[in-house]
Formats: C-alpha cells, sequence, structure tokens
C-alpha cells in the first residue's frame, strides 16, 4: 500500500535533524559533492510555477528559482523537469541552470549547472552513487554525487542525490592539461539519445542518422560534417576494418584497453543498459578530444546497476560490434578478464584496523562494497523512510538495501568462478562454490 503523502511527526524529526550541517563559510562544489554528509539543497519558486513543473513532467520548460546551499545563494537560476523513465509528476527529477538567460557568465559554487536524481529507479537509492564512487575507485573517470534533502519554498519535497554535470567543467577536472600545456575541455562532446537498440553497427553516410542519438554538447554552431563526419569514420572502422588490421586501425580513434576497462567495472556492476545494454548501447557521454580523432567513452546514469547477483560477465558481448570484435584480441581479452578480476578484488578489500573494528561488532571484515552499503544505508534511512514522495514503500527500500548487501558479498565469488571458469578451467573447480 502506497504510504501517506504527508510527513509524521517522528518523520519530520529525521528529516530535521538528519539536515544538520556544518558552519556556514564559503562552499565549494567539493562541499556539495561530499557523499559522507547528507546535503540540504532549498529551491524558492512561484507555487503556481511548481505546481506546473510537476503537472507537465513530461516538458522540458524551465522556471525561474532562487536556489541556496549553507547560506549561498543565487536568484536568477532556472529550473526544469528532466529524465527519461524517471519522470514524475510527483517527485520530478530537476534540472538547475544557472547561466540561462543570464546577462553574463553565471555559476553557483563554480558550477553553470546541477542535476538532481529523483532516485525513482532504485528502491536502494544508493546505486547509482555507489557505482561512480566503485568507478573513481578503479582509475575510472566518472561523475561526482552526494546525497541531499531537498527543500521547495521550505517543504520537505524528498531525497534526491545531487549529480555532476557532464559539461566542459567536468572535462577540465577529469583530464586537466593537455601535450599542449592548455586544459583539455574544448573538444567535441557528445550526448548519447536512446532511441532505438543501436549496437554500434554501420549507419551509412548520411550524417543525420549520427546527429539523431549524439547530441552535440559543444561547439553546437558548428557544421554537420565538422560535428560528424570523424564520428562516422570511427563506425566504419568498428565494423569494416579488416580483422588482422582492427587494433592498429581503432588505435586513431580509441583507447580500446580503456574501453575494455569501462565495460569490465559495468560487469562487475552487473550494470545492463550501459555500454553493452539490453537495449543496445546506453548512458553515456562521448568525447572526442581537442584536435584529434581519438574518443573516449564517460559514463552517466548508473541507476540500473546491480541488476542481479548472476548476471553474465558476457552479456551484450556478442551484440554489441565492438566488443564482440575486441574479444577477438588476445590482450583485449586479456585486458577485460584481469579488470574483472582486480575489481572484484577491489570491492572486497579491508584493512587491518578495519577488520579490528569488525570484530569488535561482532561481524565478519567486510570488503570495500559491503562497507559502503552499510555506511550509505545509515546516512540515508531517516530521510528515505521520511519520504512519502518515493515510488517505493519503506518496506520495498529495506529489502532494495538487503539486496545490495548480499550483492556486495555474493557478486565477487561469481564474477571470479565465471572469469576462472575460461581463463584457468583447471582450476575452476577450487574457485567456484560447490554447485546444488
Amino acid at each position: 500500500m502506497r504510504t501517506m503523502r504527508t510527513l509524521s511527526a517522528v518523520g519530520l524529526f529525521l528529516v530535521l535533524a538528519a539536515s544538520a550541517t556544518r558552519p556556514v563559510s564559503s562552499q565549494t562544489a567539493d562541499d556539495l559533492f561530499d557523499s559522507n554528509v547528507l546535503q540540504r539543497l532549498d529551491l524558492t519558486m512561484n507555487s503556481k510555477d511548481w505546481e506546473k513543473l510537476k503537472a507537465n513532467f513530461q516538458e522540458n520548460t524551465y522556471y525561474t528559482v532562487t536556489v541556496a546551499y549553507r547560506g549561498q545563494t543565487i536568484r536568477n537560476a532556472w529550473v526544469r523537469s528532466r529524465g527519461h523513465g524517471s519522470r514524475s509528476g510527483i517527485k520530478p527529477g530537476l534540472r538547475l541552470d544557472y547561466n540561462r538567460n543570464a546577462s553574463g557568465p553565471q555559476e553557483f559554487l563554480g558550477l553553470k549547472s546541477l542535476v538532481l536524481d529523483n532516485l525513482a529507479q532504485d528502491s536502494s537509492g544508493m546505486h547509482e552513487i555507489l557505482a561512480t564512487k566503485f568507478f573513481e575507485r578503479m582509475g575510472l573517470p566518472a561523475m561526482r554525487e552526494a546525497f541531499t534533502q531537498l527543500y521547495v519554498n521550505n517543504k520537505f519535497a524528498g531525497l534526491y542525490a545531487v549529480v555532476e554535470p557532464v559539461d566542459k567543467r567536468y572535462l577540465a577536472r577529469i583530464f586537466g592539461e593537455n601535450e599542449e600545456g592548455n586544459v583539455e575541455n574544448d573538444g567535441y562532446l557528445y550526448e548519447y539519445k536512446w532511441k532505438y537498440p543501436y549496437l554500434l553497427t554501420d549507419l551509412g553516410s548520411g550524417l543525420e542518422s549520427y546527429q539523431d542519438i549524439f547530441e552535440a554538447k559543444t561547439h553546437e554552431s558548428d557544421s554537420i560534417s565538422k560535428l560528424y563526419q570523424p564520428l562516422r569514420f570511427m563506425i566504419r572502422e568498428i565494423n569494416d576494418s579488416r580483422d588482422d588490421m582492427f587494433e592498429a586501425n581503432m588505435a586513431k580513434y580509441l583507447d580500446l584497453p580503456l574501453f575494455m576497462r569501462h565495460v569490465a567495472v559495468q560487469s562487475l556492476l552487473a550494470e545492463w543498459d550501459g555500454l553493452l545494454g539490453y537495449a543496445g548501447i546506453n548512458n553515456f557521454y562521448l568525447y572526442r578530444f581537442e584536435k584529434k580523432d581519438r574518443y573516449q567513452f564517460l559514463l552517466w546514469d548508473a541507476d540500473n546497476t546491480f541488476r542481479a547477483i548472476d548476471y553474465s560477465i558476457f552479456a551484450g558481448h556478442d551484440e554489441n560490434v565492438l566488443m564482440r570484435r575486441a574479444m577477438k584480441f588476445n590482450g583485449l581479452r586479456s585486458t577485460y578478464y584481469n579488470t574483472l578480476l582486480a575489481a572484484a578484488q577491489s570491492a572486497e578489500e579491508f584493512s587491518e584496523d578495519e577488520a579490528a573494528e569488525d570484530e569488535k561488532l561482532g561481524l565478519s571484515p567486510r570488503g570495500w562494497m559491503e562497507r559502503e552499503v552499510d555506511r550509505l544505508y545509515k546516512l540515508i534511512r531517516p530521510t528515505m523512510r521520511a519520504d512519502t514522495f518515493k515510488p517505493f514503500s519503506n518496506d520495498e527500500f529495506e529489502d532494495g538495501v538487503a539486496f545490495m548487501k548480499q550483492f556486495s558479498r555474493e557478486r565477487v565469488p561469481f564474477v571470479r568462478c565465471e572469469v576462472t571458469k575460461v581463463t584457468n578451467p583447471s582450476k575452476a573447480r577450487a574457485i567456484c562454490p560447490p554447485s546444488e
């Protein structure tokens, strides 16, 4: 049964108690994305506009809004509904734009915009934050994220995640300086827009086909040829390059070992809607570096990670043209399997101090992932349970967290077994748990 959409006295107390923050001082994006803290963000807007935004949540209409965070305020900002399958008229996902229609460059906390994820596709609430933290742990670029209590016109609007937008500031942060000593962020950035199951097949010579699903986010006024011809050439090489020339020809366009590491980490996390998604490629940005034809896939939207404990490490391999061809090469195949094993080891790592701490609690040593699930659960539990706008019951939330704890314990043995079966079959019996 859906819970009543009013805060109980106990729920309100828990929300207010959890909203305590550090003393007001000059805050930055680093403070906002501190995932060790339950943040609080306040939006103030015309109450009729807020109701319009919720009533017309499928539209991208912008409304003026004032945004406040720890005593810092920006008044002439804009907000709209956002998302795809997560759109909601009860708890809308939101995009804040600080620079829209401004008379000059305008930022807030060093950001031009901000995404507020309504956590509508994940009953545990922690899929994406846990996935992005694990990507960072594995040395791969990822958005910064943190949980926040959102208040609209001084009324609690639910638990959200604040998500760093993938834009030129993000690119500068993750890439730093290029070989010319300049900040690497003035290349060509594209957001992939899922419209049909696409598996990196050749779309032909018509550039409009690429423009339709790869939305330019920088250099938008450039000609279609300048924007999409290099992309078309890369896709053609993925499909038509001779087997004996594939690695050499693709090196111009992609760091293939880096691609294999990306998909391996997604595989460890049982991502079913990513680069090897169940309905084709999805949920990523693509960046072409300055003055180069080389591209890199960038993570975006990881709500659908942690699909199943026994999610196959080969899911999507045969369907995706790039992955199917890359797995034919010993070096790239080894990179994939070795990254899976490294990710498995990283997920279950713990220090001597952490083991001693768990022993005092009467627990077996918890690996990084299990400890992180427990930490996030303690951080968000009061606010999530008080959030009557979420599309899940509190029992469903608790069940979702219970699954995440189970996943963090059982996924690693499953992955290690599956890798051993193909890389060292003679040791599979020793590595794999006995079959029932």
